[in-house]
């Protein structure tokens, strides 16, 4: 049987590959779907292999994006390795291009925007995935996008023997050259290419053939829709320079295009059709949707039916565990090194949700889940008539009863239970106090208290009894007196905190809820549930991802009971972020001749939204013709032009212009071309007659002067004359060389104009008549005897008798 991660009960397989396989599991504490990576037996053994999986994993601890699968646990033993991640109910893109050949430009574009940006998080921690192809791309049934596996993935800059898959590789890695956010960015620019034509770029089956093509094949992006063929042509540069510089400068270019060519609403309905797609193909979701969704279901619902299913395993032991969420553990099972020698890899807190989310939402932290009673292990003697039915209103809280010790089911002395795995606890989680023997601090309840009781004696119809309140046993009522919260701060990491300090009358069970805010942010909501104390200290975390350069943090903490002077609540105001350009791209254009008005258009990408001072300086030929100026601030994306008129068109000339921004330097160049100013000169007649003779007609496109020059050549002289036409677009002159020339002489006329005219110079050639020849004296015959018959008297007729006689 094959190893499948403790804690998890395997529901079905996913996929399967040479390097192992991905299987759907349920967590088996929190009923919480999720997908497993396992690493193959067969590679388990091989230290290199194995120590690429755990750097798959330690990478991944740090990836935290919403177009990035999250990682919640790894999990090595004897037996296997496995890592377990966010479960995205979706297709791989790979399945939608195989049933559908294309996905029409908008989706597309949302795909690439999707990918673009998870790039953009692991470029921003210096990573390079290598890998990016559709395979690696799932599709959710909402339409947005998550990219997986970062199994070869290199720090950039790092030239390492070429990896990846062949139709997707840059032309970089096909010459082992160092990886760079530029080598995904042609990843996903191939990948955004399939989606747009049904077909990769470059589509040989040979894979030497195929990587001369990745070198030196013109980029095929006239294949494209028209509207996006500069994004194909840029992302498929063969030097990485000529891409765009990173892949947020990308994302800016993409946008700008999509909203030009298809709408401010062209995001919208590119989900909506990628959700359109992956409905057709529904059996492949890992989860298929439900017909009918339970509207009442909740995360507290779904953990109570899942402890109701385990509670005999959970109670054999003589300790009845808490039914917490996935827990960001890294562990390794059989008492090995912790995680972060064996693999390097750090705890992660998966995504905060409150309580009353979903059950297919991702897991909550400890400090946020609210503490979950169990269900009754005991058995109950007698059947039971009937379902047990479900209360109309909110559920009450079962009695946790577990079987008395020594009694038949119990089996053994109750005695306490190992937990599966010590949890490495992360930055942002909420720490709970140990109690004191002293003074009771208290602390989040994460464990029912288990006092057994009888077993209740079955009905022909339960019905739920709620608990109590205390109101009705006469114990006194839990208020708050008093609740503060410290000042917030923000880390670099983008993680806010502050401390939560609160003060009760007695050690009943008192709920805080901490709602934190942001502007331009989804915020984040906590819940946590505090007894057995007087008085707490917590501390509250937000993770935004990034820094919240510029913007007003806040934080407001309700009770329940409420607290005699309401909310607390805490502001800060961060400051602004150092302002760094991170990327800079300016493209050069004068129109058509007559125009002499030159545009440059600078695109600058910043990490902050401080001021940018920018410079473009305008050249012909070297020489400055001026300079423009302008300074940017209030976002992290700009696209400026800058316009210089010039006095005159620089026909013929190189023009140029040298733009600067925040400490980057980017330059482009463009050869002037001009309709040239001489049209046509012709020689329409010519002749040597005592001397050569040339008529010439010149044509031009404006009056400029024209310099004319006719070059004379007659045997082994001759001569030239030149002369200056202004004032009209059409001459005719007449020219002259006297010359002696003999009969036989060759000769030409050669008429040139400065400027060159269009169809170059005109020439006409001849010669003179040819010499008469002298007369040759009659030979004298000599005399021809009289019985020799002459040569030119025909010979004498035979009759037909001397015809047969034989001779």
């Amino acid at each position: 049987m094959e190893w499948s991660a403790p804690g998890y009960t395997e529901v079905k397989q996913l996929g399967a590959g040479a390097s192992g396989r991905v299987a759907l599991a349920v967590h088996d504490d929190t009923g919480l779907e999720v997908a497993i990576k396992y690493l193959s037996h067969n590679l388990l053994r091989d230290p290199a292999a194995l120590a690429r999986f755990q750097s798959e994993a330690r990478l991944l601890t740090t990836l935290r994006d919403p177009h990035i699968a999250t990682m919640w646990e790894y999990i090595q033993d004897a037996g296997g390795a496995a890592i377990v991640m966010e479960l995205v109910n979706g297709v791989s893109l790979r399945a939608l291009l195989r049933e559908n050949g294309t996905t029409e430009p908008e989706a597309a574009l949302v795909v690439l925007k999707g990918s673009l940006l998870g790039l953009a998080k692991a470029h921003a921690l210096g990573l390079v995935h290598r890998d990016y192809k559709p395979e690696n791309v799932i599709v959710r049934d909402d339409g947005v996008s998550k990219l997986v596996d970062f199994g070869i993935a290199v720090r950039q800059g790092s030239a390492t023997r070429a990896e990846g898959t062949p139709p997707y590789m840059a032309p970089e890695l096909w010459e082992n050259g160092p990886a760079s956010p530029a080598t995904d960015v042609y990843a996903a620019t191939a990948v955004f290419f399939e989606c747009l034509t049904g077909h990769r770029p470059y589509r040989s089956t040979e894979p030497s053939v195929l990587g001369y093509q990745h070198l030196h094949a013109p980029v095929p992006f006239h294949d494209a829709p028209e509207p996006v063929r500069e994004l194909v042509r840029r992302g498929l540069a063969k030097d990485p320079a000529r891409r765009p510089g990173s892949a947020l400068e990308f994302v800016a270019e993409l946008e700008s295009t999509a909203r030009a060519a298809y709408g401010e609403d062209w995001e919208e309905r590119g989900r909506r059709r990628l959700a359109a797609l992956v409905a057709l193909l529904a059996l492949l979701l890992p989860r298929p949707q439900a017909s009918t969704p339970e509207v009442t279901t909740s995360l507290a619902r779904t953990v109570f039916r899942g402890m109701r299913s385990n509670a005999r395993r959970l109670t054999m032991g003589g300790a009845i565990a808490a039914a917490a969420a996935v827990a960001v553990v890294v562990v390794l099972i059989n008492r090995q090194p912790p995680v972060e020698e064996a693999a390097g890899a750090a705890a992660v807190v998966p995504p905060s949700e409150i309580a009353t989310q979903p059950a297919t939402g991702p897991p909550a932290t400890p400090a946020e889940t609210e503490p979950t009673p169990g269900l009754s292990a005991g058995p109950t003697t007698g059947p039971t008539t009937g379902p047990t039915p479900e209360p109309s209103g909110p559920e009450p809280e079962a009695t946790p009863q577990v079987v008395p010790q020594g009694s038949p089911e119990a089996g053994e002395p109750e005695r306490a239970r190992p937990t599966r795995s010590a949890r490495v606890p992360g930055p942002d989680d909420a720490r709970p106090e140990r109690p004191s023997s002293s003074a009771p601090t208290g602390t989040e309840t994460t464990e029912p208290t288990v006092t057994p009781t009888p077993t209740p004696t079955p009905t022909p119809t339960p019905t739920p009894t709620p608990t109590p309140t205390p109101t009705e046993t006469g114990e006194p009522v839990t208020s708050v007196q008093a609740v503060s919260l410290g000042r917030i701060t923000v880390g670099s990491d983008g993680v806010a905190r502050s401390t939560l300090s609160l003060r009760t009358s007695g050690e009943g069970r008192v709920t805080a809820t901490a709602a934190w805010t942001a502007a331009g942010e989804d915020g984040r909501t906590q819940r946590v549930r505090l007894s057995g104390a007087r008085t707490y200290t917590r501390t509250l975390t937000w993770s935004m991802g990034e820094r919240p350069c510029g913007k007003r943090v806040s934080l407001a903490v309700t009770t329940s009971p409420a607290a005699p002077g309401g909310p607390a609540t805490a502001t800060v105001s961060v400051p602004p972020c150092p302002t760094r350009v991170t990327a800079l791209n300016v493209a050069l254009n004068l129109p058509a001749a007559p125009a002499r008005t030159a545009t440059a258009r600078v695109r600058v990408t910043a990490s902050g939204t401080g001021v940018i001072p920018v410079r473009a300086r305008f050249a012909v030929n070297g020489e400055s013709m001026g300079t423009r100026t302008a300074r940017l601030s209030g976002r992290t994306s700009y696209a400026e032009s800058f316009a210089l008129a010039l006095r005159s068109r620089p026909c013929g000339s190189t023009l140029s212009v040298q733009v600067s921004a925040g400490g980057r330097t980017d330059t482009a160049r463009v050869a002037v071309p001009c309709p040239p100013q001489v049209r046509r000169v012709a020689i329409v007649a010519a002749g040597a007659d005592g001397g050569l003779r040339a008529q010439v007609r010149v044509t031009t496109a404006n009056t400029r002067p024209v310099r004319l020059t006719v070059r004379f050549a007659a045997g082994e002289g001759g001569g030239a004359q030149t002369v200056t036409l202004s004032g009209a677009t059409s001459y005719s002159r007449s020219f002259s060389h006297p010359a002696k020339l003999p009969c036989g002489t060759r000769w030409s006329i050669t008429a040139v104009t400065a400027p060159a005219a269009a169809g170059g110079a005109a020439t006409r050639s001849g010669s003179t008549p040819p010499c008469p020849r002298e007369e040759e004296p009659e030979p004298q015959s000599s005399p021809v005897p009289q019985d020799s018959p002459s040569k030119e008297q025909p010979p004498a007729e035979r009759t037909p008798s001397e015809e047969a006689r034989p001779r």
